[in-house]
């Protein structure tokens, strides 16, 4: 609980900063062209965390819906089940009825920073990551690409190294690796796109 809040929060702390223009405008169009244009995205995941000196990975598997204008519903199913929902203006995290984790907009102001960086992550809005980090990339064949995201200021460089994004229509793997040398790896797969949420993901965003 202490960790994954201080995690959070450092994130809110390195997004006070202004951000910039995108360096490559071309190439965010160029990715940006080649991913749905479909509101809703479902899939499952399988997230695997090395840290820097210790040789067994953490591994957590589970599935994810994102609607593009409410949020994330980010459900992990194993090593122990726990759903976490991202909106505009809170971030909760529950083991079934039992609240984890709630960071409101009205207490922790930069909820709403955080959740746009989550946002553009994860309904690849490539612009909108730009906004935060360097670029550079390439498009591969009729579909694939490749961006890799190095964060422009200071405070940002203490967390992150690098972050990698990998798809073709929407994302499909992301490579996170941290300032001190741990990395993170989200593979995506049995994604599925749609126009609308179902009426129990609906219920979720309630």
């Amino acid at each position: 609980m202490i960790m994954k809040r201080t995690f959070l929060l450092s994130w809110f702390w390195l997004l006070l900063a202004a951000p910039a223009l995108a360096a490559d405008p071309a190439l965010l169009d160029a990715v940006q062209s080649r991913l749905t244009v479909d509101a809703v995205i479902r899939g499952e995941f399988t997230q695997t965390r090395q840290l820097a000196g210790i040789k067994k990975p953490l591994v957590a598997t589970g599935s994810f819906v994102v609607e593009k204008t409410r949020g994330v519903l980010w459900r992990a199913l194993a090593p122990f089940p726990q759903t976490t929902r991202i909106t505009q203006g809170e971030i909760l995290q529950k083991d079934g009825e039992r609240v984890l984790m709630a960071l409101r907009a009205d207490r922790e102001p930069a909820v709403n920073s955080i959740s746009r960086v989550l946002f553009s992550l994860f309904a690849s809005d490539m612009s909108a990551l730009a906004e935060y980090f360097d670029h550079e990339g390439q498009t591969v064949g009729d579909t694939g690409w490749q961006l890799s995201f190095t964060p422009r200021e200071a405070g940002l460089k203490t967390v992150i190294g690098s972050l990698v994004l990998e798809g073709d229509d929407v994302v499909r793997k992301v490579i996170l690796t941290g300032a001190a040398g741990d990395i993170t790896v989200i593979s995506f797969s049995n994604i599925a796109t749609a126009a609308l949420l179902t009426a129990d993901e609906l219920a979720q965003f309630e």
